[in-house]
């Protein structure tokens, strides 16, 4: 790397940190307050909560600090007529432009790691903190592992295949009981469960007690079987926000098996989408504050780039975040509704860059 490369390098760097340092302190303080109002909890849970957070809030404000760092680098060399001194001695914005957007790419190489490694542990971390010390319910329990969905609930622990948030129905379950020593003295087994008139029906199963005077478990088959449960469908519904923090392989390999029983993916598949999309966002962000941060760099100033990041930012957001609720809610294919604000942007971003080449 050359000197004129670490140099840019350094420019950008400054502003990326001096971004993100900004970001980051407004949203940690915005999060705690909201956190404790709307939870009531005292400061340090509510602290220790949003930290939990840290990792997949920098990857959400990594966009943003990127743009704000290309912004602050190519306009700082613009005023300070460095820009003009390097294209006089023949080396053009491409070549400048080079150095930031593959420091830009090492990041976003970075946030795809973080958000299929490091974000999925801490968000099952938090999910317990937030069960055990703000809600007060140590005994609930959710976790998804080798396919199968694991709810624990008092001295009841649940086994399902899937579970359909929309027509409330199971597919597989076992439900083990336990007595104080946490002995098995009963389980049941069934094809499939449906929430009716606040009762869960069975179907197709078979109920095993297991007695200790006998030493021998006594099993009956049925077809039809209504039980009463503590647990209704909105408490399943944890297991939606457990299996969205999945990685990535694990979270596909739940999207293929709940297509072969028949359940509806567009929630889980446009998450999964949506994981890779952002992880790019970086580049793109930079790839628009280029032609931005270069056009008229006579008139160019902070407040004006802070002002122009925002906008940039809050226009994708919007977009982003429609295409998601057009893709759960099954109005646009998973992939084009992830994929097509990053298309969008990154259209006008070549646009604008030759645009502002031509003059």
């Amino acid at each position: 790397m050359s000197i004129l490369d670490r140099y840019i390098a350094r420019e950008f760097w400054k502003g990326l940190l001096a971004a993100m340092a900004t970001f980051l302190v407004l949203y940690l303080g915005g999060d705690t307050v909201r956190q404790g109002v709307r939870e009531d909890i005292p400061a340090a849970y509510a602290f220790q909560f949003t930290l939990y957070q840290m990792p997949e809030v920098l990857v959400l404000l990594l966009a943003p600090a990127c743009l704000m760092g290309t912004l602050i680098c190519l306009s700082g060399l613009a005023r300070r007529n460095e820009l003009t001194a390097m294209y006089a001695s023949g080396i053009s914005l491409g070549r400048i432009s080079f150095v930031v957007m593959s420091l830009v790419f090492m990041l976003c190489c970075a946030s795809f790691v973080i958000t299929d490694r490091v974000v999925p542990p801490l968000a099952k971390e938090r999910a317990h903190f937030y069960r055990t010390v703000i809600q007060k319910k140590p005994d609930l329990q959710t976790d998804i592992k080798q396919n199968k969905i694991w709810y624990r609930s008092r001295n009841l622990i649940y086994n399902l295949r899937t579970f359909d948030p929309r027509s409330n129905q199971i597919t597989g379950i076992s439900i083990y009981t336990f007595n104080d020593r946490f002995d098995l003295i009963q389980q049941i087994e069934a094809a499939k469960a449906d929430y009716e008139n606040g009762k869960w029906i069975l179907g197709n199963g078979q109920l095993t007690l297991f007695d200790d005077e006998t030493g021998y478990p006594m099993t009956s088959h049925f077809k039809t079987q209504a039980i009463t449960l503590n647990e209704s469908p909105e408490d399943f519904q944890e297991i939606e926000k457990e299996v969205e923090t999945l990685r990535l392989k694990y979270l596909w390999r739940y999207i293929q098996r709940n297509q072969a029983a028949g359940i509806d993916t567009h929630n889980f598949e446009t998450v999964f989408w949506s994981k890779i999309s952002m992880a790019l966002v970086p580049l793109i962000m930079s790839l628009l504050g280029i032609p931005f941060a270069t056009a008229h760099h006579r008139h160019s100033s902070l407040a004006r780039d802070i002002s122009l990041c925002f906008f940039i930012v809050l226009i994708y957001w919007l977009l982003f975040s429609a295409g998601l609720s057009l893709g759960k809610s099954g109005r646009v294919p998973p992939f084009i509704a992830a994929w097509a604000p990053n298309l969008l942007f990154f259209a006008f971003g070549i646009f604008m860059v030759m645009r502002n080449r031509r003059a």
